[in-house]
């Protein structure tokens, strides 16, 4: 017998996906509306929630809406129509399970979005901005802490690359960082009081200005801004001029006999495999001139948006 919709259970179904309910109560336009609706509020929330905090709001919203709507879209059931299979439990089980694997596809092996948590980008990437990572080619296929796939990165990487990647943190924990990709394999890297350069060769820098970083709980912290330019890609670095190079916050790593240290800084010949990445904050970001290189199978993806 193929009963009415349950009102409730169409309601309840809304709390899982504002989708599901127009779907059991089958109304599939209405299911698109919402999957649409669902998917543009958290889009907007993720790119005006730094600069508007109430726009959060926007998916409850959807979620309320839904379940009111479908508990009233499954009332108005006529009881003597037949309803789709797509309607029945098993329809909105495999819908829903299908839209889970497209989910975790697109984000394991297309696009995958990351918040960025900390001052290390600044002035490129401001604290909490969202980015996404395009993820094809670079072999890395994981998501939400689960390795699909692991194979050698196909993608081009060209140094001024914005790149996510694991980190091994000392307690034993894996995260994500992002930074700047500064040098290649076999790529010889030195950065001397202040100054980068790739392959003996002097990477330009042009001062546009001050940049006032307000996260230190001490008031403004003045940081001096300049343009870089690597691998065509032009960007701006924060130097604190008054901060100095300290080799005692050098920890041993992997591969560290690539590497030279003075009071100066350091020079570092890439091995075979790895990379070396820096963030553009140069005086607060705790990269490879600290803990050494990113092995290529570390490597997430190139970041394609910043929100």
């Amino acid at each position: 017998m193929n009963k009415k919709p349950n009102p409730f259970m169409a309601g309840f179904l809304c709390l899982i996906s504002p989708m599901l309910g127009p779907l059991y109560a089958a109304r599939g336009g209405w299911a698109a509306f919402y999957f649409v609706a669902t998917s543009a509020a958290i889009v907007t929330a993720m790119i005006y929630l730094h600069h508007m905090p109430l726009v959060i709001l926007l998916v409850p919203v959807v979620y309320i809406a839904s379940i009111v709507h479908a508990y009233l879209l499954a009332s108005a059931y006529p009881a003597e129509r037949q309803r789709p299979h797509y309607s029945r439990w098993y329809g909105l089980l495999g819908i829903h399970l299908g839209m889970s694997v497209v989910v975790i596809g697109i984000r394991a092996f297309l696009f995958e979005p990351f918040q960025q948590p900390s001052g290390s980008m600044l002035p490129t990437i401001e604290v909490g901005s969202y980015l996404v990572a395009q993820k094809w080619g670079f072999g890395h296929y994981s998501t939400f802490s689960v390795t699909i796939a692991q194979e050698p990165i196909t993608a081009e990487l060209r140094q001024g690359d914005v790149v996510v990647f694991d980190h091994s943190t000392e307690n034993g924990r894996t995260v994500q960082f992002v930074k700047r990709l500064i040098g290649l394999p076999g790529d010889t890297v030195a950065y001397r009081d202040k100054k980068l350069s790739i392959n003996g060769k002097e990477v330009p820098q042009v001062r546009e200005g001050d940049y006032m970083d307000v996260r230190t709980g001490k008031g403004k912290l003045r940081l001096a801004r300049y343009g870089e330019s690597l691998g065509g890609t032009k960007y701006s670095v924060a130097i604190n001029e008054d901060a100095h190079w300290n080799i005692a916050d050098a920890p041993m790593f992997v591969h560290q006999d690539a590497c030279e240290y003075d009071e100066h800084g350091e020079t570092c010949k890439i091995p075979a495999g790895h990379y070396f990445v820096m963030g553009d904050n140069r005086d607060n970001s705790n990269d490879s001139r600290y803990w050494g290189f990113v092995p290529a199978d570390h490597i997430v993806g190139r970041v394609a948006y910043v929100f």
